[in-house]
C-alpha cells in the first residue's frame, strides 16, 4: 500500500469513485456524478450522506467540507431557474458560490458490488446473492486493433490508462493473437513497415479488450497516440451484456428460514424501522428473499422469475400489494431511508480504503443524518 502523504482534488474522488460505481452503470434517467463545485480543488475532508438538506450543507461550511459524497442527487430534473428565494436552488448556489463540491452516487452504486443493495442483504442475513436485474447493458463495447509485435505492450498500457480494460473486479484485461496484415501503401506514403507504392505483408498482432462506451472517444485517442502506424485499423463492436456483478436489487439465501411476519419483524429491528408493511403472499417458510433498497416495488417480477418467496424495499405504490399476491410474493415495507442509509458507513470506510491505496491523505466522516419520516401512533378519539 502507498503511503499516504499527498492531498487529493475533487476530481482524483470522482476518479476513484469511478472505478468503484461507474457513471454508465446508472440507470438512463439518473443524475450522478461530480454536479456542483471544481475538479481541482483540494479535499482534505469529505462527507459521506445520503442527501443533501441546508443543516447539512450549513455545517459542511462551518467545519470546512471541501466535498460532499451523497446518494440522492441535488440536481435531477432540468433546472429552470437559479433563484436564491427557493431552497431548492439556494442550497446550489451556496455549494457553487462558497461551499463543498457535491458529488451523487445513485442507481450506479445501488447496482454496484458492495453498493446498497449489497449492504443491505448484508444486514438482512442473505448469503449467496447475485444481482436482480443486470445494469448496465449496452453500456460496453469491444475495441478490436493490429498492432506491431513491438509495439504491443505500449499501445495496451496507453488504453488501459485511458479506462479500457476493465471486466468486474479485474482490470487490464485484453486478448491478443499474431497474425498477418496486408495493404498497399500509397506512392507518397510512409509506412511505419513495408514499402510505399507496394503491396505488403507484415507481422502483426490483434489487440481486443472492453470499453465503456462513454469513454471510447478517450480511449481512441490514446490509440491513435500510441499507435506507429500513420492510419491504425480499428474496429468498435457495442455488446448487449452487463458489466459482471453490477444490477439493480440483489437476491440470496437466508441463513436462518422463517414465516414472512418473523423476517418483517427482524429485519425491521435490523434496520431500525419503526413499522414493517406486510402485502402479497403470507408464507410461512421463506427461504429465497430479493431486497431492493429504496423504491423496489417495480421489480416484483424480476424477483419472481429470481424464485424469490419474498421481496424486502423501502417503499412500494399501492398496487404493488396486488401484484404481489398475484406473482404469490410476499412483500415487505421498510422505509426508503432505513434501506439505504445502511450504505453510508461502508461507503465511507470503502472511500478511505481507496484514497489510501492511491496514496491520499483525507479525512471521510459518515453523516447518516435522519430519515425526515417520523411515525406517530394512533390515539383515541377521532377528528374534531
Amino acid at each position: 500500500m502507498a503511503a499516504s502523504s499527498q492531498t487529493p482534488t475533487v476530481g482524483d474522488i470522482v476518479r476513484l469513485m469511478e472505478g468503484w460505481a461507474p457513471a454508465w452503470t446508472a440507470e438512463s434517467w439518473d443524475r450522478v456524478g461530480l454536479l456542483v463545485g471544481d475538479p481541482a480543488r483540494p479535499v482534505h475532508r469529505a462527507w459521506v450522506t445520503l442527501e443533501l438538506d441546508q443543516d447539512l450543507l450549513t455545517q459542511a461550511q462551518t467545519q470546512g467540507v471541501e466535498m460532499i459524497l451523497m446518494h440522492h442527487p441535488p440536481l435531477f430534473s432540468p433546472l429552470t431557474h437559479l433563484r436564491t428565494d427557493q431552497p431548492a436552488t439556494a442550497r446550489l448556489i451556496q455549494a457553487a458560490s462558497q461551499g463543498p463540491a457535491l458529488f451523487a452516487a445513485h442507481t450506479n452504486l445501488d447496482s454496484a458490488p458492495g453498493g446498497v443493495n449489497d449492504a443491505l442483504a448484508i444486514r438482512l442475513g442473505l448469503s449467496h446473492t447475485t444481482p436482480l436485474v443486470p445494469a448496465g447493458q449496452e453500456g460496453l463495447a469491444k475495441l478490436v486493433t493490429f498492432v506491431p509485435p513491438e509495439h504491443l505492450e505500449a499501445v495496451t498500457q496507453a488504453l488501459f490508462a485511458a479506462g479500457a480494460g476493465r471486466i468486474g473486479d479485474y482490470r487490464d484485461c485484453a486478448f491478443h493473437a499474431p497474425g498477418t496484415g496486408r495493404f498497399r501503401a500509397p506512392d507518397h506514403g510512409r509506412p511505419f513497415a513495408g514499402r510505399a507504392g507496394q503491396a505488403n505483408q507484415v507481422p502483426e498482432q490483434r489487440l481486443e479488450t472492453i470499453v465503456p462506451r462513454n469513454l471510447a472517444p478517450k480511449v481512441i485517442q490514446a490509440l491513435m497516440a500510441a499507435h506507429p502506424y500513420q492510419e491504425p485499423a480499428w474496429d468498435l463492436y457495442p455488446l448487449n451484456q452487463a458489466p459482471a456483478g453490477f444490477g439493480l436489487g440483489r437476491v440470496g439465501r437466508l441463513r436462518r428460514p422463517c414465516s414472512l411476519t418473523e423476517l418483517a419483524a427482524r429485519a425491521a429491528r435490523e434496520l431500525g424501522a419503526a413499522v414493517a408493511m406486510c402485502a402479497g403472499a403470507q408464507p410461512q417458510r421463506v427461504e429465497r428473499v430479493a431486497v431492493v433498497g429504496g423504491s423496489g416495488g417495480d421489480l416484483l417480477e424480476a424477483a419472481a422469475r429470481a424464485g424469490a418467496q419474498a421481496l424486502i424495499t423501502g417503499e412500494a405504490r399501492h398496487h404493488a400489494a396486488q401484484q404481489a399476491a398475484d406473482l404469490g410474493l410476499g412483500l415487505i415495507t421498510l422505509g426508503h431511508y432505513q434501506t439505504e442509509a445502511v450504505i453510508i458507513e461502508p461507503w465511507a470506510h470503502k472511500l478511505d480504503q481507496m484514497l489510501k491505496a492511491a496514496g491520499f491523505a483525507c479525512q471521510v466522516i459518515p453523516q447518516t443524518g435522519a430519515d425526515p419520516w417520523t411515525p406517530v401512533a394512533a390515539s383515541g378519539g377521532g377528528l374534531p
